[in-house]
């Protein structure tokens, strides 16, 4: 009686996971197919821009006996080309000149501003003029790969709904897919292990009928790519759904919650020392550019003149298509000194960080396939084909099964024997050789 109660709790387990697959599936399948499609054309933006426009001769190259224009030396350049404006920003390219950003009222911000971006050479210093859009053959195509690629990615974080109505969306119907993972390697694990079912539970037989194929494809395939899928779906919810955001930040950091953030402020009290600020700074950002070798990018912001206690922020990027090695620094607006806080875990550097900050330091990065570069990339490009894939073969078992068999009956009852002509009222017809053996 035990045993019988055990399979039929058993039994009831299963029922209830697979109506939750199902529904589950079904509920969030379409949007799951879409954010995955946009993500496999989105994912090699980079790589398909570079081949599509021809990289032209760098004449920036660093050389060894010159040295990058200081932050006090473009201020100078720039305050003599602009002595009435404010120099908001300057930015260092790797392999193109220096630009700095201009506010034509002089830092006022009551007033309406015009940003301005002018270009220096980033080592003799000489003025190359105002940044403007590039008009040629190569500049139309990189602006048409951009927009292309813009919409793919606005599909997949918002289905090119607004930000407040797509995200909620893309991000709970993430969630429900994460479940349905779940479930689904409930229903692919068979009662008993035989050889039969070992085939099929791990092997695709590719030479059976479509429908087989179709089940073999997704029962397998997502039992392969599950760990995958799934790791791209949890860092995928990172960004959109707050209490999961701090709830994986808990679990990955042994019980160690997010801290809030802090900002720093300036030492308004020794603003008598702005006049060695120049030297302090440039000291400060040579520093950076000695530990970060060749970076893709350095920019520095400086803070409105009238918000007398804001710093100076720094933002040091090394890789073009990867994140984890970024950083941030703060400086006191007056001495130039550094000022460590909490805005973000990117205030440090990376081999500082805990085992749980060095997981979300490296989220972006797992979450579109550049943490180890280009491989990486093309393994997230197919384990995104398979989780797109995923509703689709799902959605074709569910209709074989629920309709295909009824179709196929209906069209059984209503066929008739090959070479006779329906009569009103007319008896079956006997079939001819009705005594041959069946052994011929």
């Amino acid at each position: 009686m035990a045993v019988q109660e055990k399979k039929k709790k058993q039994s009831t387990f299963r029922s209830i996971n697979n109506f939750l697959h199902l529904w589950l599936g079904l509920i969030s399948g379409a949007i799951v197919l879409v954010v995955c499609i946009t993500a496999c054309l989105w994912v090699f933006h980079e790589e398909i821009t570079a081949l599509a426009i021809p990289k032209k001769e760098n004449q920036y190259v660093m050389a060894q006996h010159e040295a990058l224009l200081s932050p006090s030396q473009i201020t100078a350049i720039a305050d003599s080309l602009y002595p009435q404006d404010f120099v908001r920003g300057i930015t260092y390219t790797r392999d193109a000149p220096v630009s700095f950003t201009i506010r034509t009222n002089g830092g006022d911000t009551s007033q309406k501003t015009i940003s301005q971006v002018h270009l220096l050479h980033p080592y003799s210093g000489a003025y190359l003029g105002l940044k403007t859009e590039d008009s040629s053959t190569e500049g139309i195509r990189r602006e048409r790969l951009e927009r292309f690629f813009t919409w793919a990615l606005k599909g997949h974080r918002f289905l090119w709904l607004s930000r407040d109505v797509g995200r909620p969306i893309v991000n709970y119907a993430t969630l429900i897919f994460s479940i349905t993972l779940f479930t689904g390697l409930v229903w692919w694990y068979p009662k008993k292990w035989t050889k039969s079912t070992r085939d099929k539970s791990f092997k695709v037989k590719w030479r059976a009928g479509w429908k087989r194929l179709n089940l073999d494809l997704h029962n397998v395939f997502g039992f392969y790519s599950l760990l995958l899928v799934l790791l791209l779906a949890v860092t995928g919810m990172y960004y959109g759904i707050t209490w999961f955001n701090k709830a994986l930040y808990w679990s990955t950091n042994w019980g160690q919650s997010l801290a809030e953030r802090q900002a720093v402020h300036s030492d308004t009290t020794k603003i008598f020392m702005q006049n060695e600020f120049g030297a302090a700074f440039d000291k400060q950002v040579a520093g950076i550019l000695q530990q970060y070798k060749d970076p893709f990018y350095l920019n520095m912001t400086y803070p409105d003149t009238a918000k007398a206690d804001a710093t100076i922020q720094v933002f040091i990027r090394n890789d073009m298509d990867r994140q984890y090695n970024n950083r941030y620094y703060s400086f006191d607006r007056y001495t130039a000194q550094f000022l460590p806080n909490s805005i973000s875990l990117f205030n440090k550097d990376f081999y500082e960080l805990s085992g749980g900050e060095k997981f979300r330091r490296l989220n972006y990065d797992i979450h579109v396939g550049s943490v180890w570069g280009l491989p990486t990339k093309i393994l997230a490009f197919f384990v995104t084909l398979i989780a797109g894939s995923l509703p689709v073969t799902g959605f074709i078992i569910w209709y074989n099964r629920k309709w295909g068999k009824r179709k196929k009956s209906i069209r059984r009852s209503t066929s008739q024997p090959k070479g006779t002509i329906p009569v009103a009222g007319a008896k079956k017809p006997t079939p001819r050789f009705r005594n041959i053996p069946k052994n011929l």
